[in-house]
């Protein structure tokens, strides 16, 4: 047990008392003035996206603060899930892939059941609850009615793989398991995203009620896509964790866009696919074999991507009014001042950028780069943090607020000094990682390992092929200038500063990015 190691730091934030309770003792009388957390997290969410979510925008970003360059260590929904939870690179959690047995439930379980911010925080007094997607692999048929996992006081959890489902989905929770409509019946009182915000106002209205603090995480599906039930009751490919598998792929778990609440279906007819300068990149050269070999989009394709792009942006709407509704509760019940409210993804996602259709995976920007705002005690209206955060820093960041030391060695830096108190954030380096994964053709993808700093990216692939990019000069990645003789200084200084971090754990990942040769001539 690591509980006995788990105290309330004696320091005094907006909204906090001294010094909690420690754990120690258990006896000791609980306050209502330490704050309360609220995370509200999408998944396959892009930065663009936010521009359909003016709710977001407004009561969280404007009324706190936006992380303009947030970026994920992984582009990969379980990695970058684990990540957010411990502060710790995928390297530290052992979770490296969506499935056993390098990810998923189990190892996460393992590894990290009692090293999180909310077994952490439950630890210290606050009541965790947890409502939606958790970590791949939750459930599955063979224990579709699972057990609460460790550090949650109070559960919903969606079982696999009914959680990528809007309509039928099973929720585990505290009066037993209990499965939500039907896939195939699209009746509004059981729509996912809704179901969730109406648990999730139970839980703020029940916590005014109560002498604990809360600490609260929703977990929309939206908006990645749906998958298929398969009519046999099997999960034949539960390994491979693909958006939209192509014909041929041996891949039978089928998926299709989000569906939006119905109250949403008919709006934005019109609204456009980004079509930025890496959209359908013709020349590949530069890239690995795998990316060269991707067909170029068809006007069929990029017709199937905007409609898709439209499902998605349909189905954060009621996102959006989630968390409108969650933030009025909060209001109505005296708890918003109280409370910090963090919006986020988990990963970005790409859709057509470099002629890749659907997904993430690869270290490219629109999959590396995920919205992330937050509002609370003491964090200034409009404050607009340009340089990079990681999403390693979520944990820190809650933990400090909550005056929580957590049980291990976290690799991402609080953001307390920079949101609260002004202080300059420093440019940091963010280590790159990659595990086993299956693309849409059903072939296993070239793992890879990297670095990207506030101007340079470079990875290297399993093979041995590299890429690196010039963000100052070529944002969009199009020419990479791994074999640039100009870029030779730069390219080896970036290879030091990856051997430096690969392994790195702690204070050992959160070093101050070193000076980087820039190109000559």
């Amino acid at each position: 047990m690591v509980t006995a190691l788990v105290t309330a730091a004696a320091v005094t934030m907006p909204g906090s008392v001294a010094a909690a309770p420690s754990v120690e003792s258990p006896a000791a009388p609980a306050t209502t003035e330490r704050p309360n957390f609220i995370i509200v997290q999408t998944d396959d969410m892009t930065v663009e996206d936010l521009e359909v979510m003016p709710s977001v925008r407004r009561l969280i970003g404007d009324a706190g603060a936006t992380m303009e360059q947030m970026l994920t260590p992984f582009a990969l929904c379980c990695p970058s899930r684990a990540s957010m939870m411990t502060g710790s690179y995928p390297h530290n959690t052992k979770v490296s892939a969506n499935f056993p047995p390098e990810g998923g439930f189990v190892p996460w379980e393992r590894n990290n059941g009692q090293q999180h911010t909310a077994y952490w925080l439950q630890q210290a007094g606050y009541h965790t609850v947890h409502i939606g997607k958790y970590i791949n692999g939750y459930g599955m048929y063979n224990r579709p009615v699972a057990r609460t996992p460790s550090g949650w006081s109070e559960w919903y959890g969606t079982s696999d793989p009914s959680t990528y489902q809007m309509y039928g989905f099973r929720l585990n929770e505290p009066s037993g398991s209990k499965v939500y409509g039907d896939f195939y019946v699209q009746d509004k009182s059981n729509y996912g995203t809704d179901v969730f915000t109406s648990k999730a106002i139970g839980v703020i209205n029940r916590a005014a009620e109560s002498d604990d603090p809360f600490f609260l995480q929703v977990a929309y599906l939206a908006p990645h896509v749906e998958t298929i039930p398969l009519t046999d009751g099997s999960w034949q490919d539960s390994w491979a964790d693909v958006d939209k598998p192509e014909a041929g792929s041996g891949i039978d778990v089928q998926s299709i866009p989000p569906r939006p609440a119905l109250r949403h279906q008919d709006l934005l007819p019109d609204i456009p696919l980004t079509q930025d300068p890496s959209f359908n990149e013709a020349d590949r050269s530069d890239k690995h074999p795998i990316i060269q070999a991707i067909p170029p989009l068809t006007d069929e394709k990029i017709a199937e991507l905007t409609e898709d792009n439209r499902s998605r942006k349909l189905s954060l709407l009621a996102v959006d009014e989630g968390v409108k509704r969650m933030i009025k509760r909060l209001r109505g019940t005296g708890q918003l001042n109280n409370t910090y409210i963090v919006f986020m993804g988990d990963n970005g996602y790409l859709l057509g950028q470099h002629a890749i259709s659907y997904g993430k995976y690869f270290p490219y920007e629109p999959a590396l780069r995920i919205p992330a705002l937050i509002r609370g005690p003491g964090i200034e209206r409009n404050t607009i943090v340009k340089k990079a955060t990681f999403e390693i820093d979520i944990a820190p960041t809650v933990l400090e607020l909550a005056g929580v030391k957590p049980t291990r060695r976290v690799d991402g830096k609080s953001l307390v000094g920079t949101l609260i108190d002004g202080e300059r954030l420093r440019n940091r380096p963010l280590l790159l990682s990659s595990g086993p994964q299956k693309s849409a053709t059903g072939e296993q993808l070239p793992m890879f390992d990297g670095v990207r700093t506030h101007r340079y990216v470079w990875w290297i692939y399993e093979d041995g092929f590299e890429e690196m990019y010039d963000l100052r000069v070529d944002p969009y990645q199009l020419e990479s200038v791994a074999d640039d003789p100009a870029y030779r200084r730069t390219r080896l200084a970036l290879i030091g500063l990856w051997d430096r971090l690969e392994g790195c754990t702690g204070k050992n990942c959160r070093i101050r990015t070193p000076r980087i040769p820039g190109p000559t001539g």
